[in-house]
This record gives structure tokens, C-alpha cells and sequence, in this order.
């Protein structure tokens, strides 16, 4: 054999068209579950629609035939007022019998009025004289009054009101009432009573009708409070009661509990499975209309409704041919992704050199990948690099952070006029912290918006020629002084629009609140002039709403060098001044790079500190005294002990000006000097 090698190269992919062979069961078990799942899904939304169109139409038939009960309760009552009305007109026409002998029957019965006619029956009694004496049946005698009816005149004569009896069976047959009412003398005391005896289903009430409703209409039912039957499409069960109804006594019991919540006594419907129950209670007797439909027939209308829509079955089965239609339309692309999806490395046959022998794969090592399986090592090759383009990102964003948190220069990201990212050095040296500045309008930091415009003007030009401009402008420090700076910014365009980079020229910047009229020539500190303008700015920032890094408001420590006189006088002015300048070397080691000290006057300082807690002020403060108190100098050949008094206060929104906080500091120093000297005071005892 020749030296020659032989390269062994898998088959290329499976053209389109023989697409069959690529395609594996997954697909065809896509083409059975998807159309399914369709189908399922459209019936259950149908079903669901079909549910709530139910119980809608349920709640407005429980509404409407709340509203019929309701106007019969009422037109039934309205035949009671109606008889009320009437026994009070014959109560008048009877009302001079009572006066006369006890002997004669009432002149009413022997008037012939009309009105008598409406009752029944009238009873009347005077003392322990009771009768009574039919008024509509001519030719029927009278017979003894019924003890309803005596239980009705005697509660009349003692409580003088109107009354209705509950309903019994009379001696002429059937249910009936009677409705009580008093007699009274020209004085107006009750000297007896009457009572109207009315058949329940006379024509005077209650109609025959009433019971035998139509079969489309249920049942309706009268019945007292009590559950005592008035009206029933069972005749036998008038005047029963409703303990052993199995519909009735529900209903009853849930209309008692709605009562004795103190529920409005309006009509109410209920679902009492098969049927539809309304209840409605009438405004003169109390009594109980009980109107029952069933569930059938109050439901007959929405039934014809949905039969008429039996074409909406067939929307399931249209979706799932139109999805089937879809998967077949996609299923070929998807099979040609398959078909082009490149395999991982798997065992191949590798022919060796012509020095050894031909090694082939096992056919028996596993069965091919199917289309599933394709997918997935390309998805979990994709996983795979997206997990690593995240890590990279991660490690990006770690190094620009890293940048941002330690690098020596200052800069500034800017997006038109809102800072994206700030460097910690630019951050300290406008005494903010980066949270302060990211998300803001650069125009916070300039001095005045005139000067930002007169910038703005003069860079425009260079940055849309050049790409790059440079100028030197005055910003805003924190506690409102002026800063210099050189600025320089930079196009860069290709990473998002109006992205421009500013970096700030920080070895050329300085603040420059201490000129040399507001500075301390003996300390090189402040001098209370520029402590007025520090105070005066941080108290319009913490109105405006400027400074809200800090969750509490900036502390002033004003130190009142207590044995200084002492030291003048034995040292000498010359040892004092050293003093003064060693107070100053240690406020300035307290002040962290958002602090200010300064010397205010003599031997009195004050160090403000914009970031800091009431318990960390009261910790530094401690630390000042026994740092001076430990020093000891010696001066002249004299040992020394140097104390200072110290006032604390917090820069609130109560405080209307510097001075006014200036003074507030100054009180609570000479409260603690006071004290004895060497201990910190604050301005509220709530402090310790």
C-alpha cells in the first residue's frame, strides 16, 4: 500500500424531498396530541361560557320573579288595608251602641249598611256580652263565636289597636280571619269591640284562583310568619303547618335567620335545588308569599336559547383542522432544521494508515439520533454558549465596576443629559456618592444653568466636527461651593445614541471654596465666613430635596477649647497659637471626605459632617476629647492638659438660617463646659 491517507466523511444531510425517512415518531405523536389538546381546550372554554351564561340568566330569573312575589305580597295587602279601612267605617257607625243599653243589639246590623256586606260575619262584644251575626248569608243563623275570634275581641278591648287573627277553621267551613277593632265612647275610652270574620277564599280577599295556578307558573304558597298554611294547591294542607314540608321548611327557617339579622324585609329568591324560591312578605298581615318554580321550567327559555346555537360544536373541530393545516404547513420546515442540524462529535469509522488496520464503528453501540434528539444537542450546544457570552458579560461588567469603584481618574457616562455611570473619584470630589449622581441631570452640577449653556455652547461645535471637545467650566460641590475642573468629552456613537464619554481632569481640580478672604491664616482652615456659606448650602439642599443620600441630617460638632486663657496667660500667645493649630490638625483627622472644619473664632472650631448618625457624632466626639486630654504639651517647662467642650446638634428642616444654627451649637458647647468641660453636649436631651 502507498503512503497516501484516507479521510472518511460522514454523509451529507438528506435532501428535501427525502424529508420521510428524517422525520421521527415524535412528530406524528405532535400531529395527534396538538389537535387534541385544540379540541379539549375550545370544548372546555364553550362549556365555561356556557356555564356562566347560565348562572346569569339564573340570577335575573331569581331577580324577576323576586319582583312578581314581591307585587303580589303587595296587591294582597292591599285587599287587607282595603278591609281594614272598611271595619274602621263601621266602627264609627257602631261607635253609639256602647254608650246605650247593654240589652239592644248594635243599631249597625239593623241599618242594612252596604258595608256590612263585605264581611262574612261581624262579632261584637260589650263587657262579658259577646254575639255575633252573619252579614252575607241571609238565611244562616248564628251560631257561637269561635275562640279566635273571642281571643281577638278581648285582646282589642285591652290594647285598644286593630288586630288580625292568625287563621282557623271557622263553623261554616273553610280557613278564615278576623279582624279586630275597638269601640269607644265620645270620651274615647275602648267600652267594647268588633271584629270582621272573613273567609280566606270568599271573594272579599283572597281569589279561588289563587291556589290553582297554571302548571307553567309553580306553585304559590300563603303562609303566616308562624309557618301556618293559608294558601295551598293542596287543599288538605290548609291551615297545616310547614314542620314536615321538606321545601317549605327551609324556606321558612332561612327567611326567620334573614329576619333576625335585621335584614331588609324585601323579597328574596333562592336555589333549593330543583326549584327557584321566592318569598315575599305582605305589609299588612305579616304574612309569607311563597311563589316555587322549577328549575326546568324557570330555565325552559335559556335551553331554546342554546339549542339554537348547536352549531357552536362544530368550533372545535373546526380549530383542530385548522391546526392540523398548520402543523403540516410547518412540519416541513421542521423537518428540514432536522435534517440540517449537525451532530456532535460521535464515534465515527476512522480507515488508519496503510501501516494499520481499518477500525469500523459498532453498528451496535446505539441507535441513531432521532429528530428530538438533534434538537436538543443543538439547543444544549446553544445553552452552552449563551452561558458563556453571560459569563464573559459578567467579567465585563466586574472590570467596568472595578474601574469605576478604584480607578484614579474621574469620568462620567453620559446618555444627552442624564449620568449613566459615575467613577468614585468624580463622586468624592463633588462630595456625592455615586447612587447620588447615577440617574440625574448633569445640569445639577453646574453652578448655574447659564454656565451649562455657555459650556454647552462651546463644545457643541468640536463634538459634531471632531467628535471630541474640551473646555474648562465651574461645577457645584455638594455643600453648594464651587469646583474647577477641565473637562473633556468624547463621542462614541457606535455603542447607543447620544452616548458620550466626559472624563474630568481630577489633578488640575480642587475645590475652591478657600480664598483667601475666607481663610484661616493661623489654622489654614475656614474661616466663619465660608462656614456661614457651607451651612447656608447644605440647609437649601436639604429643603430642595438635594441631599437624601444620607437618612439622617448632617451634625455639626462646635469645640470650645476650654483652658485657653489658662495657657495664654502662662505660656504665652506665641504656645497658644500651637495649641490652636493641633486642635485643627485633629478635626481635620475626624473629617472624612464629605466633612468640613473650620475655625470660627479664638479657640472655638466647628467640624460638620454631612453622613453620620447621632450615635457616630457622639462616638467621635468622645474620641476628640480623649485624644486632646492624653496629648498633654509641654510648654515653657509646663506640662499642659487641653479640654474642649463640645455642642452637637442635627441640621434639620427646623433651623431658618446658618446663624441661627451657628448659635443653637454654640449654646449646647456652653452646656457642656457647664458640665465641667471635656464631654460633648447635644442641643435636645432626647440624645444622650
Amino acid at each position: 500500500m502507498d503512503d497516501r491517507k484516507v479521510h472518511w466523511q460522514p454523509d451529507p444531510p438528506p435532501p428535501v424531498d427525502g424529508l420521510r425517512d428524517t422525520a421521527g415518531p415524535w412528530l406524528w405523536r405532535l400531529w395527534v396530541v396538538v389537535p387534541l389538546m385544540v379540541l379539549l381546550g375550545t370544548a372546555l372554554v364553550q362549556w365555561l361560557a356556557i356555564h356562566a351564561s347560565q348562572q346569569t340568566v339564573i340570577t335575573q330569573l331569581s331577580a324577576q320573579q323576586a319582583d312578581e312575589t314581591e307585587m303580589l305580597a303587595r296587591l294582597m295587602g292591599s285587599k287587607f288595608e282595603q278591609s281594614q279601612k272598611v271595619l274602621g267605617a263601621l266602627a264609627e257607625a257602631a261607635a253609639p251602641w256602647v254608650q246605650g243599653p247593654a240589652s239592644q243589639p248594635p243599631p249597625l246590623l239593623e241599618q242594612g249598611l252596604a258595608a256590612t256586606r263585605y264581611f262574612d260575619s261581624l262579632v261584637f262584644a260589650r263587657g262579658t256580652q259577646v254575639f255575633r251575626r252573619h252579614v252575607r248569608d241571609a238565611g244562616e243563623g248564628d251560631e257561637a263565636v269561635e275562640p279566635a275570634e273571642r281571643d281577638v275581641l278581648r285582646r282589642v278591648m285591652v290594647d285598644g289597636k286593630p288586630l288580625v287573627s292568625e287563621p282557623f277553621k271557622s263553623a261554616s267551613g273553610g280557613p278564615s280571619i278576623a279582624l279586630g277593632i275597638a269601640l269607644r265612647d265620645k270620651q274615647g275610652a275602648v267600652q267594647g269591640a268588633m271584629a270582621g270574620v272573613l273567609r280566606l277564599q270568599s271573594q272579599s280577599l283572597l281569589p279561588v284562583s289563587l291556589a290553582a295556578t297554571p302548571p307553567d307558573s309553580g306553585q304559590l304558597v300563603l303562609m303566616t310568619a308562624a309557618g301556618v298554611l293559608v294558601s295551598h294547591p293542596d287543599p288538605t294542607r290548609i291551615l297545616g303547618t310547614t314542620e314536615d314540608d321538606a321545601l317549605l321548611a327551609p324556606v321558612l327557617q332561612r327567611w326567620q335567620e334573614r329576619a333576625a339579622r335585621g335584614g331588609a324585609q324585601t323579597a328574596q329568591s333562592w336555589w333549593l335545588a330543583p326549584n327557584l324560591v321566592s318569598v315575599a312578605q305582605m305589609p299588612a298581615a305579616r304574612w309569607l308569599v311563597v311563589r316555587v318554580m322549577p328549575h326546568d321550567q324557570s330555565l325552559q327559555s335559556w335551553g331554546r336559547q342554546w339549542r339554537s346555537w348547536w352549531w357552536l360544536l362544530l368550533m372545535p373541530v373546526a380549530l383542530a383542522a385548522l391546526t392540523c393545516l398548520w402543523l403540516w404547513a410547518h412540519s416541513r420546515r421542521f423537518k428540514q432544521l432536522v435534517a440540517q442540524t449537525p451532530l456532535p462529535a460521535a464515534p465515527t469509522p476512522v480507515l488508519a494508515l496503510a501501516s494499520g488496520p481499518v477500525q469500523v464503528a459498532d453498528p451496535a453501540s446505539g441507535p441513531p439520533p432521532d429528530e428530538i434528539d438533534r434538537m436538543g444537542m443543538h439547543l444544549q450546544e446553544l445553552g452552552q454558549q449563551r452561558e458563556s457570552l453571560a459569563e464573559q458579560l459578567r467579567q465585563q461588567q466586574q472590570l467596568a465596576e472595578s474601574v469605576l469603584a478604584h480607578a484614579r481618574f474621574s469620568f462620567l457616562l453620559l446618555q444627552r443629559d442624564q449620568i449613566q455611570q459615575v467613577s468614585q473619584a468624580l463622586a468624592h470630589l463633588l462630595g456625592y456618592s455615586r447612587q447620588d449622581l447615577q440617574g440625574q441631570p448633569v445640569r445639577m452640577l453646574a453652578m448655574a444653568d447659564q454656565d451649562f449653556d455657555q459650556a454647552w455652547e462651546q463644545l457643541a461645535p468640536d463634538l459634531e466636527r471632531l467628535g471630541s471637545a474640551e473646555t474648562s467650566v465651574v461645577l457645584r460641590h455638594q455643600s453648594g461651593a464651587p469646583v474647577m475642573v477641565s473637562l473633556h468629552l468624547v463621542n462614541i456613537a457606535q455603542a447607543g445614541p447620544d452616548l458620550r464619554w466626559c472624563f474630568v481632569r481630577a489633578g488640575q481640580a480642587r475645590v475652591a471654596a478657600q480664598s483667601p478672604s475666607r481663610m484661616d491664616k493661623l489654622t489654614l482652615l475656614p474661616n466663619y465666613e465660608a462656614l456661614l456659606l457651607h451651612l447656608t448650602a447644605l440647609l437649601q439642599a436639604r429643603r430642595e430635596g438635594l441631599d437624601q443620600s444620607s437618612p439622617s441630617a448632617p451634625v455639626l460638632f462646635y469645640v470650645n477649647v476650654d483652658n485657653m486663657s489658662a495657657i495664654n496667660a502662662l505660656a504665652g500667645h506665641a504656645q497658644g497659637d500651637l495649641v490652636l493649630q493641633h486642635v485643627a490638625r485633629q478635626l481635620q483627622l475626624l473629617q472624612p471626605f464629605q466633612g468640613y472644619a473650620a475655625r470660627v473664632a479664638g479657640d472655638k472650631f466647628a467640624l460638620v459632617l454631612r453622613q453620620c448618625s447621632p450615635e457616630k457624632a457622639h462616638e467621635l466626639a468622645a474620641q476628640l476629647c480623649d485624644t486632646l486630654q492624653n496629648w498633654q504639651p509641654q510648654l515653657r517647662s509646663k506640662h499642659f492638659v487641653v479640654t474642649v467642650s463640645i455642642g452637637l446638634l442635627q441640621m434639620d428642616a427646623s433651623f431658618s438660617d446658618a446663624l441661627q444654627v451657628v448659635r443653637a451649637a454654640d449654646m449646647a458647647s456652653y452646656s457642656a463646659k457647664r458640665q465641667g468641660g471635656n464631654r460633648a453636649c447635644w442641643r435636645e436631651a432626647k440624645v444622650a
